[in-house]
């Protein structure tokens, strides 16, 4: 016979369980809080510390949430130092790109117009142009080329005046793109620009010719008033650090004209490279690029770039519209890029309500990381565990705990958007940053971070005994960098061996 208080207890249990059972949560033992074996001595074998690892594992089996109700709490497989913050590094896109998704929309495009003062004349003349950037983060080259083209087709022939530059969607002070690492002329540090174009990048790519001793050059895009070499020497010995070999310079004439340099050699077991570099102020580059592609044909442009705004009288010429949102995202989780992940993030800050709805936008940094904080809030996740100074991972402020990302895992899990999220993550040993990471092979959609002192993965993997785990890990400390990855990839074994629940 059981006692009135063992079945006041039983019951309550029951009572837990059911409750557990509505929301959509399998009841579960308590989550391991140290490394197993295994991953103890993983962690010897690789010279990594075990304090300075961060781990969560969320078993995704039965995962559901109610309509209209708040993500519940997931009870992790395992945690351990779960609740420590963090640096995400490039982690931190995991919440950008579906914080994106799922407010700004998978169909989310960004848009681009030329505007003038008025229709051209019947000589093809304006005598203002304008360039309103819609903050596109895509608007490579060759599209840029292809919008060029179309405004001379609709029956622009001569600009007679200056083509002013309209960043406003973005509403930012000036910033450093060296303050981060000192490496402003690397791509990865660009900061938002509403109306970039290209990434504003300088490309070179050495071909080698081993008959000739040298390697040809092909350099992207076509700038007006820019000369470039068409090869550079081949030399003996290992790659090593042939940015550093090639001895790239870019100076300016007297008259005007851009000299690039390559003062150095290619070590010719390099084989083919690509050299990308920033080294104009975003106004050069714009006029350099777009008087580039204008001046042929009989078209003239007498002016110059100069920012300013679009007047409200202005006459739009010709637009473009680029991809959806769901397609952009690829490159942000496959490829790790910082610009388009900036853009996606503060791109947010257009859903925040404003006092005057038909106002111009001016998107403000405060305004995205407010719908950023509400959205969180959706998830489950306390605001304290997950801040995302940028959308990048470039940051020394932005943190998460391993409990919050699988948190938010989780719900990217049961998520309307999952499909496009998922896909949009590189997959083990197929392509992206993962693609030389065979654990797991084909079976893990993990997004990578790398920085100095940080080691990190996160999204899902989809384990031997049929079920699928959300998963985040990270290694911290330049110590234990040297075997960071290794650890990490051994983690992801442990979890990928995983034994069916029972």
């Amino acid at each position: 016979m059981l006692s009135n208080g063992k079945k006041a207890l039983i019951g309550r249990r029951l009572s837990l369980t059911m409750l557990l059972a509505c929301l959509g949560l399998s009841v579960q033992a308590q989550p391991l809080q140290a490394l197993p074996d295994v991953l103890v001595h993983a962690a010897k074998a690789c010279h990594v510390d075990p304090q300075a690892v961060t781990l969560s594992v969320v078993p995704l089996k039965d995962l559901r949430v109610p309509e209209d109700r708040p993500m519940p709490q997931v009870e992790p497989l395992i945690a351990v130092n779960a609740d420590r913050h963090v640096s995400p590094a490039s982690t931190a896109k995991l919440v950008t790109t579906l914080a994106g998704l799922e407010r700004l929309g998978a169909n989310w495009r960004w848009k681009t117009y030329f505007y003038a003062d008025e229709r051209p004349d019947e000589k093809g003349r304006v005598s203002q142009l304008y360039l309103k950037g819609g903050g596109d983060p895509t608007l490579v080259v060759e599209k840029f080329a292809l919008l060029v083209d179309r405004m001379a087709q609709l029956g622009v022939r001569h600009i007679e005046g200056d083509l002013v530059i309209d960043r406003s969607f973005f509403d930012l002070p000036e910033g450093d793109p060296s303050a981060f690492d000192g490496r402003g002329s690397r791509p990865y540090n660009q900061l938002p620009d509403a109306a970039v174009v290209g990434y504003r990048n300088l490309s070179f790519e050495f071909v080698p010719d081993i008959k000739a001793k040298k390697a040809r050059i092909v350099a992207m895009p076509p700038l007006a008033g820019m000369d470039v070499p068409t090869s550079i020497p081949l030399s003996k010995g290992v790659c090593g650090d042939w940015k550093e070999s090639i001895g790239y310079s870019l100076k300016q004439t007297k008259d005007g004209r851009l000299v690039v340099s390559f003062n150095g050699k290619l070590p010719k077991a390099c084989g083919p490279k690509t050299f990308n570099v920033i080294s104009l102020e975003a106004d050069e580059f714009l006029e350099r690029l777009f008087r580039g592609y204008w001046e042929k044909d009989g078209r003239t442009w007498t002016g110059h770039v100069r920012r300013g705004e679009v007047p409200q009288e202005a006459t739009m010429i010709a637009g473009h519209t680029s991809d959806a949102l769901s397609d952009v995202t690829v490159l942000v989780n496959k490829w790790s890029n910082n610009l388009i992940a900036r853009h996606i993030y503060l791109s947010l800050g257009a859903l925040k309500e404003r006092d005057d709805e038909d106002a111009p936008l001016r998107i403000k940094m405060d305004d995205a990381r407010e719908v950023l904080a509400k959205w969180l809030t959706e998830k489950g996740v306390p605001l304290s565990d997950i801040y995302i100074e940028n959308g990048s991972g470039l940051s020394r402020v932005s943190h998460v705990t391993a409990r919050a990302m699988t948190q938010l895992l989780a719900a990217g899990w049961v998520s309307p958007r999952m499909p496009e999220y998922m896909s949009s993550l590189p997959i083990s040993g197929v392509d992206g940053t993962m693609r030389k990471r065979k654990e797991a092979l084909g079976r893990a959609h993990l997004k990578t971070g790398y920085l100095a002192d940080v080691r990190s993965i996160g999204g899902y993997i989809y384990a031997q005994n049929g079920e699928r785990y959300a998963i985040f890990a990270s290694v911290h400390g330049e110590r234990n960098m040297p075997g960071g990855i290794r650890f990490l990839n051994r983690v992801i074994e442990w979890t990928y061996e995983q034994k069916p629940q029972k």
